[in-house]
Protein backbone atom coordinates (compact mmCIF):
# COMPACT_ATOMS: atom_id res chain seq x y z
CA UNK A 1 0.00 0.00 0.00
CA UNK A 2 1.22 3.60 -0.69
CA UNK A 3 0.02 6.95 0.69
CA UNK A 4 -0.33 10.52 -0.18
CA UNK A 5 -1.15 13.59 1.93
CA UNK A 6 -2.93 16.28 0.59
CA UNK A 7 -1.74 19.83 1.77
CA UNK A 8 -4.28 21.70 0.83
CA UNK A 9 -7.74 19.96 2.53
CA UNK A 10 -4.87 17.97 4.80
CA UNK A 11 -6.17 14.54 4.00
CA UNK A 12 -4.07 11.17 4.24
CA UNK A 13 -5.32 8.74 1.53
CA UNK A 14 -4.45 5.12 0.36
CA UNK A 15 -3.81 3.60 -2.78
CA UNK A 16 -5.40 -0.04 -1.90
CA UNK A 17 -3.98 -3.10 -4.02
CA UNK A 18 -6.54 -5.63 -4.86
CA UNK A 19 -7.19 -8.49 -2.46
CA UNK A 20 -8.21 -12.26 -3.54
CA UNK A 21 -10.75 -13.28 -5.12
CA UNK A 22 -14.00 -14.38 -2.75
CA UNK A 23 -16.67 -17.40 -3.91
CA UNK A 24 -19.84 -15.14 -4.17
CA UNK A 25 -23.83 -16.24 -4.02
CA UNK A 26 -25.58 -15.59 -7.29
CA UNK A 27 -29.21 -14.08 -6.79
CA UNK A 28 -31.73 -16.21 -8.41
CA UNK A 29 -33.12 -14.58 -11.13
CA UNK A 30 -36.84 -14.41 -10.99
CA UNK A 31 -39.49 -12.29 -13.17
CA UNK A 32 -40.64 -9.74 -10.72
CA UNK A 33 -40.92 -6.62 -13.05
CA UNK A 34 -44.14 -5.37 -12.02
CA UNK A 35 -44.50 -2.82 -9.74
CA UNK A 36 -47.41 -1.57 -7.68
CA UNK A 37 -49.41 1.63 -8.57
CA UNK A 38 -48.81 2.58 -4.68
CA UNK A 39 -45.37 2.14 -5.26
CA UNK A 40 -44.80 3.96 -8.79
CA UNK A 41 -46.95 6.89 -7.17
CA UNK A 42 -44.77 7.02 -4.14
CA UNK A 43 -41.63 7.37 -6.63
CA UNK A 44 -43.31 10.03 -8.58
CA UNK A 45 -44.08 12.29 -5.37
CA UNK A 46 -40.03 11.72 -5.13
CA UNK A 47 -40.01 12.78 -8.93
CA UNK A 48 -38.50 9.54 -10.04
CA UNK A 49 -40.75 8.74 -13.20
CA UNK A 50 -41.74 4.97 -13.55
CA UNK A 51 -39.91 5.68 -17.33
CA UNK A 52 -36.51 5.86 -14.92
CA UNK A 53 -37.70 2.63 -12.85
CA UNK A 54 -38.07 0.63 -15.37
CA UNK A 55 -34.78 1.47 -17.08
CA UNK A 56 -33.10 1.33 -13.59
CA UNK A 57 -34.22 -2.54 -13.39
CA UNK A 58 -36.53 -1.65 -10.31
CA UNK A 59 -38.92 -4.17 -9.32
CA UNK A 60 -41.20 -5.56 -6.57
CA UNK A 61 -41.23 -8.79 -4.83
CA UNK A 62 -42.50 -9.92 -1.63
CA UNK A 63 -39.48 -10.71 0.82
CA UNK A 64 -38.78 -12.11 4.13
CA UNK A 65 -37.03 -9.51 6.02
CA UNK A 66 -35.60 -10.21 9.63
CA UNK A 67 -36.01 -6.72 10.70
CA UNK A 68 -40.05 -7.57 10.94
CA UNK A 69 -39.71 -11.82 11.08
CA UNK A 70 -42.01 -11.59 8.20
CA UNK A 71 -42.70 -11.27 4.29
CA UNK A 72 -43.34 -8.03 3.03
CA UNK A 73 -44.08 -6.62 -0.38
CA UNK A 74 -40.34 -4.61 -1.30
CA UNK A 75 -39.17 -2.32 -3.60
CA UNK A 76 -36.24 -4.83 -5.34
CA UNK A 77 -33.21 -2.41 -6.35
CA UNK A 78 -31.05 -5.01 -8.87
CA UNK A 79 -27.65 -4.60 -8.69
CA UNK A 80 -25.71 -5.30 -11.67
CA UNK A 81 -21.58 -5.61 -12.64
CA UNK A 82 -20.94 -6.19 -16.03
CA UNK A 83 -24.34 -6.69 -16.67
CA UNK A 84 -24.87 -9.43 -14.66
CA UNK A 85 -26.90 -9.43 -11.90
CA UNK A 86 -24.89 -9.75 -8.49
CA UNK A 87 -27.14 -8.60 -5.59
CA UNK A 88 -30.59 -7.54 -4.92
CA UNK A 89 -31.33 -4.59 -2.32
CA UNK A 90 -35.48 -5.08 -0.51
CA UNK A 91 -36.96 -2.23 1.08
CA UNK A 92 -40.26 -1.93 2.63
CA UNK A 93 -42.44 1.12 3.40
CA UNK A 94 -41.22 1.08 6.84
CA UNK A 95 -37.49 1.63 5.23
CA UNK A 96 -36.04 -1.82 6.29
CA UNK A 97 -33.76 -3.38 4.54
CA UNK A 98 -31.88 -6.56 3.31
CA UNK A 99 -29.32 -7.88 1.08
CA UNK A 100 -28.94 -11.06 -0.53
CA UNK A 101 -26.71 -12.72 2.25
CA UNK A 102 -23.60 -14.25 0.80
CA UNK A 103 -23.81 -11.59 -2.32
CA UNK A 104 -20.89 -9.44 -3.81
CA UNK A 105 -21.60 -6.20 -2.23
CA UNK A 106 -20.78 -3.71 -5.54
CA UNK A 107 -21.66 0.29 -5.73
CA UNK A 108 -25.64 0.73 -7.19
CA UNK A 109 -25.66 1.02 -11.16
CA UNK A 110 -21.63 -0.24 -11.31
CA UNK A 111 -21.96 -0.44 -14.52
CA UNK A 112 -21.70 3.27 -15.47
CA UNK A 113 -17.72 3.40 -14.45
CA UNK A 114 -17.24 1.05 -17.01
CA UNK A 115 -18.61 3.99 -19.66
CA UNK A 116 -17.68 7.35 -18.11
CA UNK A 117 -14.78 9.37 -16.94
CA UNK A 118 -16.99 11.24 -14.43
CA UNK A 119 -18.88 9.58 -11.82
CA UNK A 120 -20.91 11.27 -9.39
CA UNK A 121 -21.26 9.16 -5.81
CA UNK A 122 -24.28 9.08 -3.96
CA UNK A 123 -25.43 7.76 -0.32
CA UNK A 124 -28.82 5.73 -1.85
CA UNK A 125 -30.22 3.89 -4.48
CA UNK A 126 -33.20 6.68 -4.36
CA UNK A 127 -30.45 9.29 -4.60
CA UNK A 128 -29.17 7.69 -7.81
CA UNK A 129 -32.43 7.94 -9.03
CA UNK A 130 -33.06 11.12 -8.79
CA UNK A 131 -29.99 11.59 -10.75
CA UNK A 132 -31.30 9.09 -13.45
CA UNK A 133 -34.41 11.08 -13.60
CA UNK A 134 -32.38 14.62 -14.23
CA UNK A 135 -30.58 12.82 -16.89
CA UNK A 136 -27.27 11.70 -15.07
CA UNK A 137 -26.76 8.10 -15.59
CA UNK A 138 -23.11 8.62 -14.54
CA UNK A 139 -24.05 7.96 -11.10
CA UNK A 140 -23.29 5.24 -8.34
CA UNK A 141 -24.67 4.68 -5.17
CA UNK A 142 -22.83 3.21 -1.98
CA UNK A 143 -24.41 -0.13 -1.27
CA UNK A 144 -25.38 -0.11 2.18
CA UNK A 145 -26.08 3.90 3.33
CA UNK A 146 -23.38 6.17 4.86
CA UNK A 147 -21.58 3.49 6.80
CA UNK A 148 -17.84 3.85 7.09
CA UNK A 149 -14.84 1.23 7.58
CA UNK A 150 -15.00 -1.87 5.81
CA UNK A 151 -16.06 -0.95 2.31
CA UNK A 152 -15.83 -4.01 0.37
CA UNK A 153 -17.74 -2.56 -2.70
CA UNK A 154 -14.76 -0.15 -2.87
CA UNK A 155 -12.30 -2.70 -2.66
CA UNK A 156 -13.88 -5.11 -5.20
CA UNK A 157 -13.88 -2.09 -7.90
CA UNK A 158 -10.45 -0.68 -7.55
CA UNK A 159 -9.68 -1.08 -10.99
CA UNK A 160 -12.60 0.43 -12.92
CA UNK A 161 -12.72 3.78 -10.28
CA UNK A 162 -9.01 4.24 -11.90
CA UNK A 163 -10.18 4.60 -15.09
CA UNK A 164 -12.34 7.40 -13.68
CA UNK A 165 -10.91 11.04 -14.55
CA UNK A 166 -13.18 13.21 -12.00
CA UNK A 167 -15.41 12.21 -8.88
CA UNK A 168 -18.40 14.47 -7.42
CA UNK A 169 -19.41 13.01 -3.82
CA UNK A 170 -23.00 14.30 -3.52
CA UNK A 171 -23.85 12.51 -0.17
CA UNK A 172 -26.31 14.15 2.63
CA UNK A 173 -25.04 16.52 4.59
CA UNK A 174 -25.53 15.13 8.08
CA UNK A 175 -23.11 13.62 10.29
CA UNK A 176 -23.09 9.98 8.62
CA UNK A 177 -23.23 11.82 5.05
CA UNK A 178 -20.01 13.83 5.96
CA UNK A 179 -18.13 10.82 7.53
CA UNK A 180 -18.88 8.76 4.22
CA UNK A 181 -17.70 11.48 2.06
CA UNK A 182 -14.57 12.14 4.01
CA UNK A 183 -13.74 8.83 3.73
CA UNK A 184 -14.24 8.32 -0.02
CA UNK A 185 -11.95 11.59 -0.25
CA UNK A 186 -9.55 9.75 1.49
CA UNK A 187 -10.11 7.07 -0.53
CA UNK A 188 -10.05 8.29 -3.81
CA UNK A 189 -7.07 10.50 -3.30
Amino acid sequence: KSAGYCSHCETTFVKYESKEQKDYVKPKFENYTKLSDEAVKWFESRGISQKTLISANVVMKKEWLPQIEAEANCIAFQYFKNGELVNIKFRDGRKNFKLVSGAELVWYNYDALKTNKEIIIVEGEIDALSCMQAGFNNVISVPNGASTGKMEYFDNSIQDLENVESFIIATDNDLKGVELKDDLIRRLG
